[in-house]
């Protein structure tokens, strides 16, 4: 699991994915889980949150989240004056990538 960890929790650039089919992001999902469940001895069709959480294993959810707030804290918290600059600007303010980030930090009531 320590290899696992290490190999595919980082996901580079993730943080930034803003322009995918949501089909295809699911595929993505499946194709995480499986490979994560042949570690545990997990049959592929069983459902694994429980397992995962038991074995101290994030979700490619969780891991798409944790990297989204890390990026996302550094670009608040810059003094950088070119990260200000983007950061003041309505491409990042109003943008895709702010979209999903917001989606993905933020739960929306609905009904």
């Amino acid at each position: 699991m320590e290899l696992f960890r290490s190999h595919c929790y980082s996901i580079y650039c993730n943080s930034l994915w803003s322009r995918f089919r949501v089909a295809t992001l699911n595929r993505l999902k499946v194709c995480h889980n499986d490979i994560l469940k042949r570690p545990l001895g997990l049959p592929r069709w069983c459902s694994s949150y429980l397992d995962f959480a038991r074995n101290g294993v994030y979700n490619l959810d969780v891991i798409c989240r944790h990297s989204v707030f890390s990026l996302r804290s550094r670009v608040e918290l810059s003094t950088s004056s070119i990260i200000t600059s983007v950061r003041q600007s309505s491409a990042y303010v109003c943008g895709p990538i702010q979209q999903r980030w917001l989606g993905l930090l933020f739960v929306q009531n609905v009904g």
